[in-house]
């Protein structure tokens, strides 16, 4: 509510639809715009209402199957202000967030050019989730080559959607926000962490997968250019530990054992200063090893 109030600038490559198709001019078209950021004292606090139905069968001993059904009401979600490009492309749907200057002689009948564009943080009408959780698991014993188990974790959403100013809501599922433009994450309709697990005595291995399916991509800023879809993203990790010394446990392990690359994204460079990829949905950093040291005093 008190964070200081800034002045700062937009993310390159934005227009003025009112102005631009006129002037073709470089203050009006493929350009910056000054914004203004930070606390906003008229600020409502968020109340949300949760429902969860949970169910865990156990059909053997070995076997244990969960599912949590939940439905999430949020409203007066706070956000850190709307893009500049769906205030910009629909100023009659957002008003009061841009000041404009005077009219200019280069630009007849058109509104006066963009002075500033408000982002500072506000309450966004309400968030509608719905979803299922589901952790499954199974233990396979052995006598001679150890025990295995397997383990599934995931997130189904059946519904995330936003309220827009005119009070109708707009799902976001498997697509970029254009209110918000993916900040604070694309959510992806499904997701999960599938793992293979092994031990016998004091060793131990596991392999896992972390997926995400693919989403609608931002759209992008040349003329006619389609719609597309930024690819499903998955990561293979692995990991092998020691604990036969007493008190002692050596890990090592691999991220990224296949060096995935992020899938291309219309969303960097548009809500993050990285581009060409999107960095709530994908990590960067490539295959790396790491190695773990720990010692329990008892």
């Amino acid at each position: 509510m008190y964070q200081p109030v800034t002045t700062g600038v937009s993310a390159a490559g934005l227009d003025d639809p009112a102005r631009c198709a006129t002037t073709n001019d470089s203050n009006d078209c493929g350009t910056q715009f000054n914004i203004k950021i930070g606390g906003n004292p008229r600020l409502k606090p968020e109340t949300s209402t949760n429902y969860t139905l949970g169910v865990v069968f156990s059909p053997t001993k070995e076997t244990s199957l969960g599912f949590d059904a939940f439905k999430i009401k949020l409203k007066n979600p706070i956000i850190f202000g709307i893009d500049p490009s769906a205030l910009l492309d629909d100023e009659g749907h957002f008003p009061g967030f841009i000041t404009r200057g005077p009219a200019t002689a280069n630009c007849p009948g058109c509104v006066g050019p963009v002075q500033s564009i408000d982002q500072t943080n506000l309450n966004l009408g309400a968030t509608n989730v719905d979803g299922v959780d589901a952790d499954l698991r199974y233990r396979l014993r052995t006598d001679n080559i150890g025990t295995f188990t397997f383990g599934l974790v995931g997130t189904y959403f059946t519904k995330y959607e936003i309220q827009q100013l005119d009070g109708s809501f707009l799902s976001v599922v498997s697509t970029v926000s254009p209110i918000v433009n993916g900040a604070g994450g694309v959510i992806p309709r499904w997701h999960h962490y599938l793992s293979l697990g092994w031990n016998i005595g004091p060793w131990e291995a596991v392999v896992a997968q972390n997926f995400q399916t693919s989403y609608t991509d931002l759209t992008g800023n040349v003329a006619g250019a389609p719609d597309r879809d930024v690819a499903s993203y998955q990561t293979i990790d692995l990991q092998a530990s020691y604990s036969g010394i007493q008190n002692l446990k050596i890990a090592l392990g691999l991220r990224n054992a296949l060096d995935k690359d992020p899938p291309y994204s219309n969303v960097g460079g548009s809500n993050y200063f990285q581009a060409g990829y999107d960095p709530g949905y994908a990590d960067p950093r490539g295959r790396f090893v790491y190695g773990t040291v720990s010692y329990s005093f008892k």
